[in-house]
């Protein structure tokens, strides 16, 4: 077959959609190019955009995450609902001794955060360096707000204490404590010896609201999670070998330190 003349009509044509396929296959994702839609190799990783392929996603498009993660399904109350789950819940207020501790919490973990609730403060930040785990506090250790309603800067209404149960754990607050080898709920044995001979540090650093959290953050003093307990701590990187554990705990004085990061990092009052 014989070629148009160079200024022929059908050969700008053509050298117009060559020029338009090359720079497309220059741009387009790896996935597109593929012709799988715009996913990567593995068909469960989602392109954004940016061509940077995302967490898979289940059936119905949520990412997958840890059902403890704030947002799970175990924050809720219908995880729990089975009444075969409820029978065999391991309660420990009151049945085992505290070592010598005031108060006994349930706990979780979610993830370092930049804008916790007392007043923007870094987590990660905040305890660098310092020893100290920052924790989130059940939204009945803080259930008092300048701004009237969660979860602003909270703090610890008059009628917390041990009389009631309930922990005063305010914004910046601190306690310390031990893990005890049992979690509020059946499940294998896991973590260390290590982890549970240890006395932790703790700073309140955010807030574990009740709702959303429905299963472990009581609202209001005196009140009692799922499990309950009247206390919860959310760590937010928790040390090596934390699995929901039960904590038993007393608050203490911060230490200078954190006293100084606090003042300098926190907005609340400001």
């Amino acid at each position: 077959a014989h070629l148009p003349p160079p200024h022929h009509p059908a050969m700008a044509l053509l050298s117009k959609t060559i020029a338009l396929a090359v720079a497309w296959f220059q741009v387009a994702p790896a996935g597109a190019r593929l012709g799988d839609g715009g996913k990567g190799a593995d068909s469960g990783a989602e392109v954004s955009p940016q061509g940077v392929s995302e967490a898979p996603k289940d059936a119905d498009g949520a990412k997958a995450q840890d059902p403890f993660a704030r947002g799970g399904a175990a924050r809720g109350l219908g995880h729990w609902a089975n009444s075969s789950t409820m029978s065999a819940m391991v309660a420990l207020e009151g049945t085992e001794s505290l070592m010598g501790y005031e108060y006994l919490a349930t706990t979780t973990q979610y993830d370092d955060t930049t804008i916790a609730s007392c007043g923007r403060l870094d987590t990660a930040a905040l305890v660098a360096g310092t020893g100290y785990y920052a924790v989130a506090s059940a939204q009945a250790m803080q259930s008092v707000f300048p701004l009237g309603g969660c979860c602003w800067c909270g703090s610890a209404s008059s009628s917390c204490g041990r009389a009631i149960g309930t922990a005063p754990m305010s914004c910046g607050s601190c306690a310390k404590g031990r893990f005890l080898p049992k979690r509020p709920y059946p499940a294998p044995m896991s973590g260390s010896s290590a982890l549970f001979g240890q006395v932790f540090n703790l700073v309140v650093a955010d807030i574990c609201p009740h709702i959303g959290n429905e299963a472990w953050c009581p609202p209001t003093p005196g009140s009692k999670n799922t499990f309950g307990s009247q206390n919860h701590f959310d760590f937010a990187a928790p040390p090596p070998g934390h699995d929901n554990f039960y904590f038993a705990f007393t608050p203490a004085p911060c230490s200078a330190e954190i006293q100084q990061r606090l003042s300098a990092m926190s907005q609340c009052g400001r």
